[in-house]
């Protein structure tokens, strides 16, 4: 049985660790978090505030990206970012020619959600989130917290702390003719902070199946202080797709942020904003095929608390618009008490046909000959955003909106014998029913779901040590009963190797990783859409690797990745996975 790598305590590595060790930020990013903490009257904040993520704890944060790790590494979306992020169990819909989804398996679209420091990003015409739409360029940290009914990705856009003009450029190429380009810029104009960027990839792909796709992402943020230690914020989002075989999405956010830290740990946040998205019903959509639209709008209050050892969170959301929830409220709290951890989060959203609701917790507990208790569990039911497929459920032909309900309980043990960490889990899971991707991916069809059982084991930790550098080995197994559920792979196992060197005063970094795995058959959706027919696919074999060298502020990147998917269905139904993949790109840092 092979089990999956985990990178331990790797400061600039930190969003690849499992979910069972604590998360901690990069000792360089440390002194720039203070401003989440109690703010004396008589020190200002000197850029926009962050707001506490509703997880900050072991309890609740599943993955972290700061700064750093987002520049040592060559992934070219957040797909990609997710995808290959140890001890996740996201299943890949998509590539580089077309939408790019990530769901956890058998759990449904509704099982991913993005937040934009305080602004969701809700897939408004279709049931998953188009991740490449999702840029990395303007992005200062990200981080993935479970939520009921799955995970939640709370994002936050570039400050500028230093107060200098920072600039960044990145360009990259490779297998089946891809392009990138990023630019980003930020400074500081009298008391007020700009930030502006671009990110474009582009591919010709398989011509013969997928042809070319470009998409291209523009983005500009204005911060000013206000009176009475207030902070705003005004940010434009705007997103263009051209795509030869798929739909054309185009997305325009404005998004409107008011903030204010106050003494003792307290934080309050406003943030406003309207999304329109446009689709194409076909690639090549002209002045005879009609453009499918839709137009939300969003406000949201926030507040919370911040302690030593607890923290807790409450928000407000209101939308006007089709096919999203006219109000929602989530609470968190989290807790560390000696040798306990806990986390508890709740969420529920009023969907007009019906109301939904849920709730999250974990708790590790520290046992003596390093032993560590794992226990979490959630309840409840959701909606899907977007799930007609057309924006507006009275539309003829429209399916009626469809409430998946869930839990899930899990107990494990994980051992830590020298720097080793060896651990199994195991429990049930219920999802009913279980949901396609939604239109107009592989339509809204979905299967009746159950309940089943799961286990996990892995292990993780130090091979050796060379020039400096430090070789970190391990893997993870995953085993589940079988049922009627799409987009769950009974079987799975990953490996992972990760070497990494930091030397010549922190001037000069190393970072090699090599990660594969098998992924067992799931049940997809046939590319036949008329009827709707459930086809299973074969056993995936897939390895990627990835080495990055930063020398000061310049890093150099490659990966590689292989897919043995001859003889299965693609991910998308019909469309082949591609074999191999390779990329390769510089990234360059200014200051001044």
């Amino acid at each position: 049985m092979l089990l999956e790598a985990a990178l331990l305590n790797s400061g600039s590595l930190a969003g690849q660790e499992p979910d069972t060790l604590a998360v901690q930020p990069p000792d360089s990013l440390a002194g720039q978090l203070t401003d989440t903490a109690a703010v004396p009257d008589t020190l200002p904040v000197l850029s926009f505030p962050i707001f506490p993520d509703p997880a900050s704890r072991i309890g609740g944060v599943a993955a972290e990206w700061e700064l750093p790790d987002l520049l040592m590494t060559g992934a070219l979306t957040f797909a990609g970012l997710l995808e290959f992020t140890p001890f996740l169990d996201p299943v890949r819909a998509g590539f580089l020619e077309g939408p790019q989804y990530s769901i956890f398996a058998g759990r449904g679209p509704a099982s991913f959600r993005f937040n934009q420091d305080g602004y969701e990003i809700a897939p408004l015409l279709g049931g998953a989130l188009d991740q490449r739409l999702i840029s990395l360029v303007e992005q200062e940290g990200i981080r993935l917290i479970a939520e009921p009914g799955g995970y939640r990705a709370y994002a936050r856009s570039y400050r500028n702390l230093r107060r200098e003009p920072y600039s960044r450029i990145e360009a990259g190429t490779g297998d089946r003719r891809s392009n990138l380009l990023r630019a980003f810029i930020s400074s500081s104009i009298a008391t007020a902070f700009v930030g502006f960027g671009f990110d474009r990839t582009d591919t010709r792909g398989n011509s013969e199946e997928t042809g070319e796709s470009a998409r291209n992402v523009l983005w500009a943020n204005l911060s000013h202080p206000l009176p009475l230690g207030l902070w705003g914020q005004l940010e434009f989002r705007g997103t263009t797709t051209d795509r030869e075989e798929f739909v054309n999405p185009s997305r325009t956010d404005w998004i409107l942020r008011l903030r204010r830290p106050f003494e003792k740990g307290w934080h309050a946040d406003l943030t406003a904003g309207q999304a329109t998205v446009q689709l194409d019903t076909l690639a090549q959509a002209s002045d005879t095929i009609p453009k499918l639209e839709a137009t939300a709008r969003q406000m949201a209050l926030r507040g919370a608390k911040t302690a030593d050892n607890w923290q807790a969170y409450v928000s407000a959301r209101w939308w006007d618009g089709p096919d999203v929830p006219p109000f929602e409220t989530e609470a968190a709290f989290e807790l560390d008490a000696g040798p306990a951890s806990f986390y508890v989060a709740g969420h529920y959203a009023y969907w007009q046909e019906f109301n939904t609701g849920g709730v999250y917790a974990s708790l590790y507990f520290d046992l003596p000959l390093g032993l560590r208790f794992l226990g979490e569990g959630e309840i409840g039911d959701r909606g899907l955003f977007g799930q007609s497929g057309v924006g507006l459920l009275d539309a003829p032909g429209a399916t009626p909106r469809i409430r998946m309900a869930y839990d899930r309980g899990a107990l494990g043990l994980e051992l830590k014998v020298w720097s080793w960490r060896i651990g199994v889990r195991g429990g049930e899971v219920r999802t009913e029913p279980s949901l396609g991707l939604g239109a107009p991916v592989d339509s809204t069809v979905s299967v009746a779901g159950g309940r089943v059982n799961t286990g996990e084991a892995w292990a993780s930790g130090p091979l050796f040590k060379l020039f400096g550098g430090t070789a970190v080995i391990g893997g993870r197994y995953w085993r589940r009963d079988s049922g009627p559920f799409l987009y769950w792979p009974v079987e799975q196992w990953r490996v992972e190797g990760m070497y990494r060197v930091l030397a010549l005063a922190d001037q000069l970094e190393v970072l090699l990783t090599g990660l594969g795995g098998v992924r067992g058959s799931m049940f997809v959706i046939d590319q036949e859409f008329t009827p709707a027919t459930v086809v299973a696919t074969g056993d995936l074999n897939w390895w990627r690797v990835e080495a990055v060298v930063r020398i000061k502020d310049f890093h150099l990147w490659y990966n590689y990745e292989f897919y043995d998917s001859s003889g299965i269905r693609g991910e998308i139904p019909g469309r082949d996975l591609p074999r191999g993949r390779y990329h390769f790109g510089v990234k360059w840092v200014f200051w001044n």
